[in-house]
């Protein structure tokens, strides 16, 4: 089974969507693992990204025929709405036709719990074949969000160090926390990820100093800075320009390097679950 990951924050445009097309770039990339990225966001913003980054390294454009909205609204079986994005790299795409969801699965059960497994039924089959499945949803507590976690064997927190951002933050984990005791689940806090940082700003230092009182070794030391080549990859997808020579160029070699260690201390923080 693979490890599964939810990706969240209760404030919207903190990080979160490119936190997830990243670890899901970066894992399959350069460590070699099957990653599948699930979509669980009707906007769709980590489906955009990650199909023009499809088109970026393939000849033929891609198109999203079926969404997570049809496996789970129409009984498409999983495995007709995965896409290829580039080696190891796979996604569920989604779009604003699982606006209707909510709906849908409330009529369907009535009991909270049976809509969570509802979700989780119709996915494990697909997360079987991966080695790390990343799912990105929206800013809010839902039932898309809630029946993520109760998918997941860790959470990933976004922290943008803004006054709000860290509340919410807090709240995330307060609610994550108390989810798992309702559910009876065990999901695991994998690490608070600083996301957009701006140095040289005294509101971010102060943020960022009270979060590690906080959050303690939970608190990620990579640091996510404010990064024009992040918000760039909305616009092209995630690109891998070379040199003349054949390196990687500087802003992209950056780019990737920062989330590469991301994901290798999150992979240290795995460890302290182990025993």
């Amino acid at each position: 089974m693979a490890e599964i990951y939810v990706v969240g924050n209760f404030k919207g445009g903190v990080g979160k969507s490119t936190a997830v097309k990243m670890l899901g770039f970066v894992s399959a990339k350069y460590y070699n693992r099957k990653t599948l990225i699930v979509d669980l966001d009707m906007q769709g913003d980590v489906s955009k990204v990650m199909r023009l980054t499809h088109d970026l390294y393939n000849e033929e454009e891609l198109v999203y025929d079926k969404t997570i909205d049809d496996v789970l609204r129409h009984d498409v079986d999983a495995e007709e709405a995965v896409y290829n994005i580039i080696p190891n790299l796979d996604i569920i795409p989604a779009n604003f036709s699982f606006i209707k969801y909510e709906n849908y699965i409330s009529e369907k059960y009535s009991n909270e719990i049976d809509r969570f497994e509802y979700m989780k039924k119709k996915l494990s089959d697909t997360f079987e074949k991966y080695d790390v499945v990343y799912v990105d949803v929206p800013p809010s507590v839902s039932i898309y969000s809630k029946s993520a976690i109760y998918m997941a064997q860790y959470v990933i927190l976004i922290l943008q160090s803004q006054t709000l951002s860290a509340q919410n933050t807090e709240e995330y984990l307060e609610y994550i926390e108390f989810f798992s005791e309702e559910t009876k689940s065990d999901i695991k806090v994998a690490g608070v990820i600083p996301f957009m940082l701006d140095s040289r700003d005294t509101i971010d230092k102060i943020v960022y100093a009270k979060a590690k009182e906080i959050y303690g070794d939970y608190l990620l030391k990579n640091v996510v800075l404010k990064n024009s080549r992040l918000k760039r990859y909305d616009a092209t997808g995630i690109t891998t320009e070379m040199t003349r020579k054949g390196n990687l160029l500087q802003w992209d070699r950056k780019t990737h390097q920062l989330f590469k260690d991301i994901v290798k201390e999150l992979d240290e923080h795995k460890k302290w679950y182990e025993n």
